[in-house]
Formats: C-alpha cells, structure tokens, sequence
C-alpha cells in the first residue's frame, strides 16, 4: 500500500518527468513531500503560479514532451490560468496539477473552491478531478496521453487534497506509446504531382514540425523541390532566415507587400500549422473561404483542416513525416518561372533585414540595439521573446537559424519573456540565453529573475523602456489620435532591481553605449540585465510614431 501522492509521483517519473514548476501550496503538500523521495525530479518554486504556467509552457517548447506545472487551488489555479492558455494557443502539451478542498467540502462553496471543469473546459483538452485514490496512476497517464495526442495542448489535474493521502494498492503506470498518423502514400502522390505543376509554389511551416529532424526534412524538400518557406507567427527557428529560399516570418502588422507578393503563389502547402488568423494575415494569406490559389493542408489532426478555407488536398498526417515521404520522390526540373518566384519572395525578408543605424531625440531605436546582437550571439543561442511592440524588432532583425529555439508566446501573452528565458536556461545550460522583454511584459513576471539569480543562470535579460504599453499605444494613435490614454507608463530603474535581486545592471542611453555595454553583459558569469532607453518614435520595426501619426491626418 501507498499513499495516493506518492503513486502519482511514481507514474510522473514513469513518464520521464526530470522538472516540475510549482508555487508549494497545502492543498497538494502530500505530492511535494512525495517529490523529496523522487530527487530525479528538479522542483522550481516560482515567484508567482503565472510564472509557473510560462515555465511550463517552455520547458514543453524545449523539449517537445508535457511541460508540469503544480499549483494549490483558487487562486493558485486562476492565476496559472494563463499558462493553460498559452499551452492551448501554442499547441504545446502541458499538464497542470491543482490541489482542491477535501472532498467532502467539494459543492460548499469551501475557501478557495472552484469547479476547475467549469473554469478550465474552454481552454484545456480534458480537466479531470480524482476523487479515487485508486484511479490515480490511470488517470495522471491518460492526462499525459491526451495532453500529446492530435492537437497537442493543455490538460488540468484536479487533486483533493484528502484524497492524496488515501492508501492504494494500485501501482503506478507508464506512459502510453503515441503513434502520429502517417500520411497516405497516395496522397503523397497527389501532393508531388501538384507541386511538380505549380510554377509559383509556397510552404508556410508551422510549429508541429519541430525538433532537428523536422527542420531537415523542410529544407532537404525546399531545396529538392525549390519552393520558397514562409514561417509561421513565432517560429522563425524553422527555417534558416539567410536561405535563399526563405521568404518572410507571418507576423502581426506586416506591410501589405508581404501578403499581396505571396498571395500570387499557384499553390500553397500549409503544413503543421492551423491556418489561424495571424499566420494568414486575417484569413487573407489565403483568402477565406475561398483561396485565389490551390490549398494543400497538412495536420496531424482533422479539426482544423477545411474549418475556415476550401481546401483542395487534406492530409492528416505527422508534419515530419509527411516531408519526409515527400523527400523520397524525385522532384522534376521545376516550371519555367520557378527561380523568379523564389528571388521575388526571398527579397521580403531580405530587403526589411536591412537596418542602418538610426538616430532619435527620444532614446535609442530598439532596433539599433538587435542589430548589434548579430555579431555576439551564438549559432544555437535560445531566444525568449516577450509580447509587445519591441519584439517586432527581433522578429525582423535576429539572425534565425535553424540551431536556435525560439521560445515566445503564439498566443501573444505578455509576461512570458522571462519565465521562458528561465525555463530555457535550466533545459540547456551549456547554451546562451537571451530575453528579449518590455518594460510592461517585465513588470508583469521580471520577479522570477530572482530564479536565475538563486541557480547562476547566465541569462542575459534586454529591456526595452520606452516608457509605453507599445502595441496598444500604436493601435491607438491610428484609431483615436491624440487621445492618448492608460499606455504611458512611470518606470522604476529596472537595472537597480536587477541589482536588488543579484543580478548585474547594465544600461544603453545612447547609441555609442550600445557595443560597451553588450560585451560588458555578455561576459557577466550569471545573470545579467540591459536596460535599453528605447525611443517612443521607433515604437516598432515597419512603422514609426511620426509616419502614423501622418498616415491618420490625411485621412
């Protein structure tokens, strides 16, 4: 006989559970004294359940398994919520754990309760609460299975805290073997047949294709097949950007030419990837629900495919796998026209690559600042990238390669920045990591630096300060000009908290900083944080605050 915690605990190590992120609570204290006899299992007590979630979510991005995160009910559970969201947003398997009032409480209205099948059932794949101690171990596998399953995303562990100190017989359990569907040869066939016609072809590559083997088997069909990429909304690590073959990033606020030059594609293979609004460019990229092109959609689960556009051939199939087998079929010479249309699509990235050092009266254009960063950091660095308009400049501006992760919230979450980066530098200590955050995501989660700080991670932390909530003040400088309302912001000197926590402060105020103070940080042996006096004016990489506020006057 076991206790109820300690049979879970056994069946997480049965499913290669080497972290778990956590704010201790008394509602699951039975499951964390059950983790002091698994000392395989990294507990990471975070400053906040929110960043637990974040941490979660990358630690899954980092090495394509469920991310854990532990949390104690209500509050605790509401305020990892954001975690579930992202995890459900990004397609990235997590499982959360939520201690609960004893079970003879459940229905009272006890402190702190809540119906986590209500809360959660928009946002997670399946919320389970176990009131058998016997059920635990088949339960805690079927959330691991159902968590990897089709859409991966996130599934909600509801624990009573009586419950885990019940005794069971019941032995733990391993994970269920996942097999992703492979695609139908014929299919295969069919796919090859329309691209060997297609003169002007196009892949978009999302993120289900991941992991070294995937990214591979994209550039060896890319080159074989000569077909320009195009990478989905934050999954730039997809595709090398310097490729001839690649073609853009599908971001949020691209100008027009992007979308108009490839919406001129005959033909578009959309593969691991849901065809969601911001990688279409708001269901332009193609056109819904009619494509002007020919659509081939390439998933390892049915539901997306045909939701919101026409689509000519449907695969339901692994991402990898699929460009795999198409790997294997000889390509023949392409269409006349086939070279053109690679060299007219490379050009979009190519040509907003490009960035001349500029000058501001109002502090240092961001940009100015990633541009430099091409020269420090390393080939297979991981980047952790917050929400906001500063991060438009990294988009445009970092050096992608396939060698590097790229760890950033789909879902557009400010606050992810920093747990991410912290996530990241505890699952690949011997690689350089580098948070990019605003001055908002910081002052949402900065607080768990204090993590980077405890275990010497040499993290280096960018800031950018320019005193605003960017992307909403853009927004609003074009829909409601000169009434400029809850975007500025009073900063603290985020260098001294930096210092505060034990981390080393470095700033940028000027442009001849810029250099000095990168190689001043990036020699630092452990955390370290730049704050960057970011220009208001170069509120964003396409767009600046003078053009759109020229822009709004003549309409």
């Amino acid at each position: 006989m076991a206790r109820a915690a300690d049979i879970l605990v056994e069946t997480l190590v049965h499913h290669g559970v080497d972290r778990v992120f956590c704010v201790p609570g008394e509602s699951y204290l039975a499951v964390i004294d059950a983790m002091y006899d698994a000392p395989g299992i990294d507990v990471v007590t975070t400053r906040h359940e929110g960043g637990a979630g974040f941490m979660a979510v990358a630690d899954a991005k980092m090495t394509g398994k469920p991310g854990i995160a532990m949390v104690s009910r209500g509050p605790g559970a509401t305020n990892a919520s954001i975690g579930v969201h992202v995890s459900q947003q990004d397609a990235v398997p997590m499982v959360l754990f939520v201690g609960q009032v004893a079970r003879e409480d459940i229905g009272r209205n006890a402190f702190q309760e809540v119906d986590y099948a209500q809360t959660f059932s928009d946002m997670a794949k399946w919320v389970v609460e176990i009131n058998d101690a016997d059920k635990v171990a088949e339960n805690v596998r079927r959330a691991f299975t159902i968590a990897q399953s089709g859409i991966p995303g996130p599934v909600v562990v509801s624990l009573p805290e009586d419950m885990l100190l019940d005794q069971t017989d019941v032995q733990s359990l391993a994970p269920t073997v996942i097999s992703q569907p492979k695609p139908d040869s014929g299919d295969i066939l069919k796919l090859c047949e329309m691209l060997s016609k297609a003169e002007r072809p196009l892949i978009i590559a999302g993120g289900q294709i991941g992991g070294h083997h995937g990214r591979e088997a994209l550039r060896m069909v890319s080159e074989t097949w000569n077909v320009p990429v195009a990478t989905s909304w934050r999954h730039q690590d997809l595709f090398n950007v310097d490729h001839p073959n690649f073609s853009c990033h599908l971001a949020f606020n691209m100008p027009p030419i992007f979308k108009d030059t490839l919406n001129q594609s005959d033909l578009i293979i959309a593969i691991g990837t849901r065809l969601g609004d911001v990688v279409t460019q708001g269901y332009k990229l193609p056109s819904a629900p009619q494509p002007s092109q020919k659509l081939i959609h390439i998933y390892n689960d049915a539901g997306p495919i045909g939701n919101v556009f026409d689509t000519d051939l449907a695969i339901v199939a692994d991402a990898t796998k699929t460009l795999r087998a198409i790997g294997k079929i000889n390509a023949p010479e392409p269409p006349k026209g086939r070279i053109d249309w690679i060299s007219k699509t490379h050009a979009l990235g190519a040509d907003k690559f490009i960035w001349d050092m500029q000058e501001a009266d109002d502090g240092v254009p961001f940009g100015n600042v990633i541009s430099h960063l091409r020269n420090v950091v390393e080939d297979d660095a991981v980047t952790a990238v917050d929400a906001g308009n500063f991060s438009t400049f990294v988009h445009r501006l970092y050096n992608y390669k396939t060698s590097n992760t790229q760890l950033a919230a789909v879902a557009g979450a400010m606050g992810m920045g920093v747990p991410a980066a912290i996530a990241g530098a505890l699952r690949a200590p011997d690689r350089q990591v580098i948070c990019f955050v605003g001055d908002g995501g910081f002052q949402m989660t900065g607080n768990e630096i204090s993590i980077a700080v405890e275990r010497n991670l040499p993290i280096r932390f960018i800031v950018s300060n320019n005193g605003s909530l960017g992307t909403i003040r853009l927004y609003q400088e074009k829909a409601y000009p000169d009434r400029t309302l809850a975007t500025n912001m009073t900063n603290p000197d985020f260098s001294k908290i930096a210092e505060a926590y034990g981390a080393k402060g470095f700033k940028i105020n000027k442009n001849e900083d810029i250099e000095r103070v990168i190689k001043q940080a990036f020699a630092v042996d452990g955390p370290a944080l730049i704050e960057v006096n970011a220009s208001l004016e170069y509120l964003a990489a396409y767009i600046n605050l003078s053009q759109i506020r020229k822009a709004v006057s003549k309409k």
